[in-house]
């Protein structure tokens, strides 16, 4: 009887476990209702705009996308809980397909989709014309357009095509677009290469009365910046895309992008609708890349549709003429796309124009090329500033000066406005006239008083920041190289912006508190303030006679000795001389002017040398360290480890390979045989990253970051060369650590300017044998090596 109890009871609980599972695997929702989704109607059509509405009906929460990004059609509401009505809005005129997907779903992902298809006006039938996916075949070997032989063009008017370029070749390298758009083909796409840069596509037959065309292409965009990290975001302004009927007068069209460039693999899908004002029986495609080595392009296709902006390949663009109205400076900022996509034309029928006043001090240099910032004249409130970009507009050209009043007129079509990382821009192809600057007077420029925190909003403005705080004392930049300092004002920090070759060039700064004037301005969506001549600065100016650099910042030797110079930079020394000590023994100075000469004598020791030689600027309390190092004298038994990152196969399997897959935490890894130890910290990471030639580069950052060398039995480590690369970090501070990270001597950590000579020996002494030591960043910056030469004995 027992028994028959103990089964009962273990069938009753198997029953209840079953029930509660099937009971929770409905979904996540509070209701356990199964979900539902459906719409009505499932198509509208319109004939020439206004406003139609659709029924959803289902439980659960739903979200409304319109697809490819057709900013003709118009929701009411994009989201919502439960059953609704959606009202669809097109304007009059439009004439073209879309699709809404409705999409239903909880935290583990989307539930059911439905899809409402938009109509409006003459829907024509699309008929693919002809189609490139730009073929499969090898293309390691980077073959030029005319060289590769794997091209895959179909189409009924694609048989007589041919293809032409200049500075483009065919590349499998870099993230293909699989699954970026639908029909992507990869991994095979034009690379174009340094700018101006152009792909051709000739003798695309179009039949009588194929005027209404549509052209569509994927594209993607891979810049490095100087820390490391790669901007992805497709510059439409860049990338331009031509047709003409014969290969020789060619007329630009405008395309609109998706937002694929916001996520990997980073490849957009463009689409170009436009009507032949004439028709032709050839048509051909020119694409050009404005900027070098990152722009690839895939998956053309020409195919019939709807038409749209009309072209005349005979004479240009054909749009109708509009009286030219004003427009302001906040309803121009009012325009702005969200950052960094596609630019908006700001009237395609009719020019528009306003005045300004050019806040810059173009005659001190301290602007940036290119860019002419204005602003309302007398205006005190933010959003009154605005950037033109373009060479069309750069103030030194037209020979305008701080104060110069101006009417800039906007040419219809061609003027857009971009919002480039958080910076207003109003530019223009620069192969088209889209502005035109005239100055009809002058203002005064009177700044106004904001707080830090409030540079955004002013940006193009002239402002002035009270009780700014300077982050020591130094060059504001030198006549080649552009610098940036970071001053505070109430807890905010300020990036202060100087041009290379300004009034700044040069010029030192000092450890101090007051006023800081110029004009607002935006890099990488972080505000910055740009002096426009050295009264914004008087604050913070210094006219003592001070050392400003030494190049290079640490000497060594190895022990067979010899000489090297070390050439001072010294502001405000006009009658001043230099003066050195600290070396002796084998060591040695002499000064010659601005130049110290270092000489060191045959090291007999095993042991390395090392001291410290001060350099005083005579007169002054000015005066800099340098270290001094000469290498032991050899036992004969030295052991070299070479670690070569330039090549794919260096890089072990696991290894992260793009800054999207970036570690931090520690983790061993064998390159070539050689293992090494990499950490990294929390705002930074470590990759294979990928040079423009398609080689490779290890990155790794930033503050305390490194690199743990391998312990060789019986022997020490006595010599580090690192080698880095063009376009890395000129800010980078790196040393050799123990495993403390306390820097060993030999290894003094030292800024890493990457200007001309990008390999940095480290000779050190009293390292110990069995033990391993490593190379350290003590910055907040990244670290590129393409080499590390290790020495052991």
């Amino acid at each position: 009887m027992a028994k028959l109890k103990s089964l009962s009871f273990w069938y009753g609980l198997l029953l209840m476990v079953l029930t509660v599972s099937f009971t929770a695997c409905v979904d996540d929702n509070d209701d356990t209702e199964a979900p539902y989704l459906e719409v009505d109607p499932t198509t509208l059509t319109f004939e020439n705009g206004g406003t139609q509405s659709f029924d959803i009906s289902t439980n659960r929460p739903w979200n409304a996308t319109v697809e490819d990004n057709a900013n003709w059609v118009t929701l009411s509401k994009t989201s919502g809980e439960g059953s609704a009505t959606v009202q669809v809005s097109v304007p009059e005129g439009t004439n073209g397909e879309a699709k809404i997907n409705i999409t239903i779903g909880n935290q583990s992902g989307p539930l059911k989709t439905a899809t409402v298809t938009v109509k409006s006006g003459v829907v024509v039938e699309s008929k693919v014309l002809y189609s490139e996916t730009v073929g499969n075949a090898d293309a390691s070997g980077k073959p030029s357009v005319s060289g590769y032989t794997g091209w895959n063009k179909t189409g009924d008017s694609a048989a007589n095509v041919t293809y032409a370029g200049n500075n483009t070749t065919v590349r499998s390298s870099g993230l293909a677009n699989t699954d970026a758009y639908e029909g992507a083909s990869g991994p095979n796409a034009v690379f174009f290469g340094s700018a101006p840069a152009t792909f051709d596509i000739q003798k695309i037959a179009l039949a009588e009365g194929q005027t209404n065309l549509k052209l569509t292409f994927g594209g993607s965009r891979s810049s490095m910046g100087d820390d490391g990290q790669y901007d992805n975001t497709f510059d439409t302004s860049k990338f331009k895309v031509e047709v003409s009927a014969n290969g020789t007068a060619w007329t630009e069209i405008a395309y609109e992008k998706n937002n694929g460039d916001t996520e990997t693999p980073y490849w957009i899908f463009a689409t170009a609708n436009f009507t032949l004002k004439k028709a032709a029986s050839e048509l051909y495609i020119r694409f050009t890349a404005n900027e070098s080595s990152v722009y690839r392009l895939d998956d053309i296709t020409l195919a019939t549709g709807n038409g749209g902006q009309e072209v005349d390949l005979e004479g240009g663009s054909v749009v109708e003429p509009g009286e030219a109205t004003a427009i302001t400076i906040p309803e121009l900022i009012a325009l702005m796309p969200e950052p960094m996509s596609t630019g908006a034309v700001i009237d395609a029928n009719a020019d528009r124009f306003f005045e300004a006043v050019v806040q810059a001090d173009v005659e001190s240099g301290n602007y940036t090329t290119n860019n002419l910032q204005v602003a309302v004249e007398g205006a005190t409130s933010e959003k009154n500033g605005v950037t033109l970009y373009g060479s069309q507009v750069d103030p030194k050209t037209l020979g305008l000066k701080m104060g110069d009043k101006v009417k800039v007129t906007l040419m219809k079509g061609a003027a857009k406005v971009q919002n480039y990382s958080g910076l207003y821009e109003v530019t223009g192809s620069k192969d088209e006239t889209w502005c035109k600057v005239e100055k009809i007077g002058t203002a005064n420029v009177t700044p106004i008083v904001i707080t830090a925190d409030k540079l955004a909003a002013y940006q193009a403005m002239t402002v002035t920041i009270k009780n700014v705080s300077s982050d020591g004392s130094g060059t504001w930049c030198t006549a080649d190289k552009y610098d940036t300092h970071t001053f505070t004002a109430d807890g905010t920090n300020i990036t202060v912006y100087c041009q290379a070759g300004s009034v700044f060039a040069g010029q030192t700064y000092t450890k101090a508190t007051g006023d800081l004037t110029g004009v607002a301005t935006m890099y990488r969506s972080a505000a910055q303030i740009a002096p426009r001549n050295l009264n914004d600065v008087k604050a913070f100016s210094s006219s003592e006679p001070v050392i400003t650099g030494v190049n290079p910042e640490k000497v060594s030797f190895a022990a067979e000795g010899g000489t090297k110079d070390i050439t001072v930079t010294v502001a405000n020394g006009e009658g001043k001389t230099l003066s050195t000590s600290g070396l002796s023994g084998i060591l040695s100075a002499t000064v010659s002017g601005n130049v110290v000469t270092v000489k060191a004598q045959a090291n007999a020791s095993a042991e390395s040398v090392s001291q410290t030689l001060k350099i005083t600027l005579d007169g002054t309390s000015s005066s800099v360290e340098v270290p001094v190092t000469v290498s032991g004298k050899s036992s004969g038994e030295q052991q070299t480890i070479t670690v070569d990152f330039t090549p794919e196969s260096a890089y072990p399997a696991g290894f992260p390979a793009s800054s999207t897959e970036k570690k931090t935490a520690r983790e061993t890894f064998s390159f070539g045989g050689t293992e090494l130890t990499l950490m990294a910290s929390n705002d930074g990471g470590y990759y294979r990253a990928a040079s423009s030639d398609d080689s490779f580069y290890l990155l790794i950052g930033k503050t305390k970051a490194y690199i743990e060398l391998p312990a060789v039995s019986g022997k020490k480590l006595v010599k580090v060369v690192a080698v880095s690369r063009v376009g890395s970090s000129a800010s980078v501070i790196v040393g050799i650590a123990d495993a403390n990270n306390n820097i060993v001597a030999g290894g003094e950590a030292v800024k890493w300017d990457n200007k001309t000579d990008f390999t940095y020996t480290y000779s050190l002494t009293g390292t110990s044998v069995n033990t391993a030591y490593r190379v350290l960043v003590t910055n907040k910056y990244n670290a590129q090596f393409t080499k590390l030469e290790l020495v052991y004995e």
